[in-house]
């Protein structure tokens, strides 16, 4: 299970964004690609650019009008960051537009080449993109998102639930059929350049608090296995006294914690088996199994059935905490059904009620048989005379 980070910013992700967003970082750092901010200026190198960026949009948008694509990366209200490797080649960007007197900005197309997309390019655009936006004195970003990018800006930061109030940005932007508004607070004193970083040192810094309210980092030799063996037993006392072992006492356990917790899943049995023993006995095809069978009406079944068993006698080994192990209770149950069938014929009605009642409670016993064993029955450590 990964870790869930949720950042100031609103970012909900596992704490791999830091190493997405890292990766990305080194080679930016290593002057491997380059963030730029191109406009339609009329210039050769920016027009270059922009339709580098337009082909990367039409081929990983292909639902959007490429007529639409085209009038937007080139117009001359929007602006667009380009992600530039090796000096030269263009491999994604984000195309925006500005509303200064509305402090926000509407992203209207987002995309890197498509056999780029695992390198962490996407969460280093977003990043650089917020820090760049930072300084215009953007404070909201809104974009319609497809069901395919709902994840992707979810992890950036954006939330389906608008706080920006309605007057500053209705009328400004059009309504996308099929799309899903999302809007990203631009938080004023966030570092986003370096967001990897400052991730890193506030994890450390956790740990580091964590060291020292706890021991967890203290380690112990434990157990010498060669003067201890395992066996199984059914007692309550184990052979060695839990607090003799280093390191238990330090971790803050008590017996009365052992005994509480012990109770709880004794109880949690308790329950799940009755659950059990109660879905028989309400079940149509229970009524031959409810109680022994009557020797007086059945004479010989005691002699062909030599180990009988029968619902309400569960029960009472149940209340008088005979099972010792799930094991014992789901053993009983089943011998109530293979009893049936080994004294009765498959076309009497008792083999017939045992194959129903057997397969209602099936889901039932396999549920019990996944979950923990109760304390009672566990594997004890007993010490050798070895030494």
């Amino acid at each position: 299970m990964s870790q869930q980070f949720v950042g100031i910013n609103g970012e909900q992700t596992g704490l791999g964004f830091t190493n997405r967003d890292q990766g990305a970082k080194v080679e930016e750092d290593q002057g491997l690609i380059d963030f730029k901010i191109i406009t339609n200026n009329g210039t050769h190198e920016s027009m270059k650019m922009l339709i580098d960026l337009k082909n990367i949009f039409a081929r990983q948008l292909p639902k959007m009008p490429k007529e639409y694509i085209v009038r937007l990366v080139f117009d001359r209200n929007h602006e667009s960051m380009c992600i530039i490797k090796d000096n030269t080649k263009v491999i994604g960007g984000i195309c925006y537009r500005k509303y200064p007197t509305q402090r926000f900005a509407e992203i209207a197309f987002l995309a890197i080449t498509a056999t780029l997309q695992v390198k962490g390019y996407g969460t280093r655009l977003m990043n650089k993109f917020k820090e760049h936006i930072q300084k215009q004195d953007v404070e909201y970003l809104l974009t319609y998102a497809d069901n395919y990018a709902i994840g992707y800006f979810r992890k950036q930061g954006f939330y389906q639930e608008i706080k920006m109030q309605p007057d500053r940005w209705k009328g400004f932007i059009k309504d996308y059929d099929g799309g899903t508004l999302m809007e990203c607070y631009v938080h004023p004193i966030i570092d986003y350049g370096n967001i990897s970083d400052l991730i890193r040192e506030q994890k450390q810094q956790m740990i580091d608090i964590i060291k020292k309210l706890t021991l967890n980092d203290r380690v112990y030799p434990g157990l010498d296995k060669q003067n201890y063996k395992v066996e199984n037993s059914n007692s309550d006392k184990p052979t060695v006294k839990p607090e003799s072992i280093q390191g238990i006492l330090e971790s803050g356990w008590t017996i009365d914690d052992y005994n509480e917790l012990k109770k709880q899943k004794e109880k949690t049995f308790m329950i799940s088996c009755q659950q059990i023993i109660d879905t028989m006995r309400k079940h149509k095809s229970a009524w031959p199994f409810l109680d022994p069978v009557n020797k007086d009406d059945v004479p010989d079944y005691y002699d062909v059935i030599t180990d009988p068993i029968d619902i309400k006698t569960i029960e009472k080994k149940l209340q008088s905490n005979q099972y010792t192990s799930k094991d014992l209770f789901i053993k009983d149950v089943k011998r109530i059904f293979t009893n049936c069938r080994n004294y009765n014929q498959p076309d009497t009605i008792y083999y017939k009620c045992a194959n129903e009642l057997e397969r209602s409670i099936d889901d039932y016993l396999k549920k019990l048989k996944d979950e923990q064993q109760i304390p009672g029955v566990s594997k004890k450590i007993k010490k050798t005379n070895n030494k």
